[in-house]
């Protein structure tokens, strides 16, 4: 994970409370690396970690030195149990399904963000738009 830089972009619109993000993982490193299922997201308090939109399914990204991939997060939606934060666990799986999730990573969020029940996230994917097409619409 040292040769990953992480990042999280708010895509409403000015003004608008945050609940679409864009999650950027950017291969800093000089040789490549790939990228598995999607970004295992858990809260410490919480009971589960943020579901999966399963129609986002895609092949690991690979990514050679200095490209990207994207995982689109809803941060709400359920509106029961919400948690404010400013920072998102993120924690990378590995090829095996099931395998235990890496440490997580504390990535900055653009701001107070309210996650509920309702948060869903994609798997990573290697073009951003396709990535917030599985959650504009929500």
């Amino acid at each position: 994970m040292s040769d990953l830089a992480f990042s999280a972009t708010n895509e409403d619109e000015n003004g608008k409370p945050v609940r679409h993000l864009l999650l950027t993982v950017t291969n800093t490193g000089s040789k490549k690396c790939s990228l598995y299922a999607y970004p295992y997201l858990k809260f410490p308090y919480a009971r589960a970690p943020i579901a999966v939109i399963e129609d986002s399914k895609d092949a690991p990204a690979t990514l050679a030195p200095g490209e990207k991939a994207y995982a689109a997060l809803l941060a709400s939606g359920g509106h029961m149990d919400t948690y404010d934060t400013n920072t998102l666990p993120l924690s990378l799986q590995g090829p095996h399904p099931g395998s235990k999730p890496s440490e997580p990573v504390n990535v900055g969020l653009p701001g107070q963000v309210p996650f509920d029940d309702g948060a869903r996230v994609t798997y990573w994917i290697t073009a951003s738009g396709l990535a917030l097409r599985f959650i504009m619409s929500s």
